[in-house]
């Protein structure tokens, strides 16, 4: 208990007085060389590892996107046959009805009026996003 110890109390005597500043000798400074030593190697650890860690995120992820990438490209190329293959068969019947001058120009039009509205649209979202990931 705290009756049992010994606490000293402040006098006079040691209230003006001034701690005095111990000179380290060499132990000490030996101590804290390997000490500072020690840390740069934790340091170095620690970086090394973080490297480690991205690089091994990074290929991870460049693997993904490199997969999406791909079936984007087919799913863009099939896509695209599809839209030749509906301008064309809106073209042949077209031209049944109005004439292939008018069937060629109706469906023309029609094509560039669609990628009109979709540019629009990347556009509006293009200026929604955010430039910096800090600004989300």
């Amino acid at each position: 208990m705290l009756q049992d110890k010994d606490i000293p109390a402040l006098d006079e005597e040691h209230h003006g007085a001034e701690p005095q500043a111990s000179i380290p000798d060499d132990a000490d400074v030996k101590s804290l060389q390997s000490q500072v030593t020690g840390l740069i190697d934790d340091v170095r650890t620690l970086a090394y590892a973080e490297v480690e860690y991205y690089r091994a995120k990074l290929s991870v992820n460049l693997a993904a996107t490199k997969n999406m990438l791909v079936l984007f490209g087919l799913a863009l190329v099939v896509g695209t046959m599809g839209v030749i293959a509906l301008i064309l068969g809106l073209l042949l019947i077209l031209s049944e009805h109005v004439g292939s001058v008018a069937a060629t120009g109706i469906t023309t039009g029609s094509a560039l009026l669609v990628a009109a509205i979709m540019m629009s649209m990347a556009i509006k979202r293009a200026k929604k996003l955010p430039l910096d990931e800090n600004d989300a």
